[in-house]
């Protein structure tokens, strides 16, 4: 415990500020906009605390590999930014689209000594990057240990993800205090749900704050999607048991989200626990609106958020002005927006000068 929260500290960067949007909060009319910003966090994203517990324990198993899959790259670095750091090889499986894709952050994990290998398959997202790391692991786990970046995994890492992750919430529990703010709202985007476990884990209590975590509608709000709590049925996926998105027979739907990150079709365990006893509730945002929501926090704050944090982002947006001014709302910002900064996005020969 000692050495893991030295570590916070000193290497990532804890506890990461809970900010007000006092500009954007005034744009929108309403209540108070705060984020907790896990995009000030070492390696850019909430990843980077869930890499460190798990990377802690495969020190105290005598381990030297870690092994572990990632959607977007962003567990991939964090994985790298604690592994290296702590003497392990790292290796990180990725989807060949993702690669192409995220190739900022394929960049990052290769300075970082990751060794990145490419996944082919069907569907965007972890899903395939995630079978192939248990299984490079299931033949070489007497030296290596399984890190995972998803709260849907199999038992105990849905536990392990989340005691991880609950310094967040227990972060911005206190940081809500000391400012002496009575909270409406608690927001989140959830793929698997990582990052909204552990920010949601402090405010669960009956008389505490609403908590509302944010998937994707996809393109359109239609039949494509990645909206496994609002639309998913029980059943087991990768060693799940949650709500999952299947059709009549059992088969598994591909998801579909602009950030591939939210590009899950089963989320943790917990979540489906707490839609089911009502301490939380969940809704869909498409995605058009989710990235104007992003680029309005960027053009009102200076802020520019991941793709995902978009989410949770404009369902703020369609909340804030039913509020009133003197209440208040935290939305979840999950990592920094630089890895989707894409070619076309780079400035032309005239613009550079």
């Amino acid at each position: 415990m000692r050495r893991r929260d030295q570590w916070r500290r000193s290497r990532l960067g804890r506890p990461t500020p809970l900010t007000h949007l006092q500009a954007w909060s005034q744009q929108l009319g309403g209540a108070q906009l705060w984020v907790k910003r896990e995009d000030l966090c070492a390696g850019g994203s909430f990843c980077t605390t869930s890499a460190l517990t798990q990377a802690l324990l495969a020190k105290k198993m005598g381990k030297r590999r870690l092994i572990g899959e990632t959607a977007t790259g962003d567990f991939g670095v964090a994985l790298g930014t604690v592994g290296t750091a702590m003497g392990l090889e790292v290796v990180a499986f990725m989807g060949r689209a993702s690669m192409q894709r995220e190739w900022l952050n394929v960049t990052r994990m290769r300075r970082l000594g990751v060794k990145v290998m490419s996944v082919d398959g069907p569907s965007r997202g972890r899903s395939h990057a995630m079978a192939e790391a248990m299984r490079r692991f299931s033949v070489g786990w007497k030296d290596a240990f399984y890190a995972t970046s998803s709260l849907a995994s199999p038992q105990p890492y849905p536990e392990i993800v989340a005691r991880a992750l609950s310094v967040i919430g227990e972060e911005c529990r206190r940081q809500v205090e000391a400012k002496g703010l009575e909270l409406e709202y608690v927001v989140a985007p959830v793929g698997s749900g990582s990052f909204a476990a552990g920010l949601f884990s402090a405010f669960l209590d009956e008389d505490g704050p609403q908590l509302v975590g944010v998937q994707s509608a996809g393109e359109t709000g239609g039949s494509r999607h990645a909206a496994s709590l609002v639309y998913g049925r029980p059943g087991v996926h990768q060693g799940t048991h949650s709500l999952v998105l299947q059709d009549e027979e059992g088969q598994i739907i591909a998801p579909h989200s602009a950030a591939w990150g939210l590009a899950m079709s089963v989320a943790g365990p917990q979540h489906a626990r707490w839609l089911q006893q009502g301490k939380a509730h969940y809704v869909t945002v498409v995605d058009d609106e989710a990235e104007e929501a992003r680029r309005q926090l960027a053009a009102a704050e200076g802020i520019w958020a991941s793709p995902e944090s978009g989410y949770g982002l404009a369902y703020a947006v369609k909340l804030a002005p039913t509020l009133h001014p003197d209440q208040h709302v935290v939305v979840g910002i999950s990592g920094a927006g630089i890895r989707d900064l894409d070619v076309e996005e780079q400035p032309s020969d005239e613009e550079r000068g």
